[in-house]
């Protein structure tokens, strides 16, 4: 069960890099905020499920650690897609 999960779960991961890495460029080739912040949601994705993956194998203590490390990256793209917004906004 857990192998299965194991390639599953880093199958979605890659699936969200390639996503990030598609819809990131465009953003920065248009210009458009909305597209950046939605890319960095597909980064923030495979950032969790890479954690996930390696996390399978841990004891519960060590997973809820892993949880308040999920909470902080749960933060960074939320402050990339503040300061990207901040920038347009200071020069149209």
């Amino acid at each position: 069960m857990t192998g299965t999960l194991n390639k599953a779960v880093r199958m979605v991961a890659i699936l969200n890099l390639a996503y990030f890495g598609i819809e990131f460029a465009v953003a920065v080739w248009i210009g458009s905020v909305s597209l950046f912040a939605d890319s960095i949601d597909f980064l923030e994705d495979a950032s969790v499920n890479l954690l996930i993956m390696v996390a399978l194998g841990w004891t519960v203590r060590n997973r809820a650690r892993l949880g308040m490390a999920l909470a902080g990256i749960l933060l960074i793209p939320a402050l990339a897609t503040l300061w990207t917004a901040w920038e347009k906004f200071n020069i149209p």
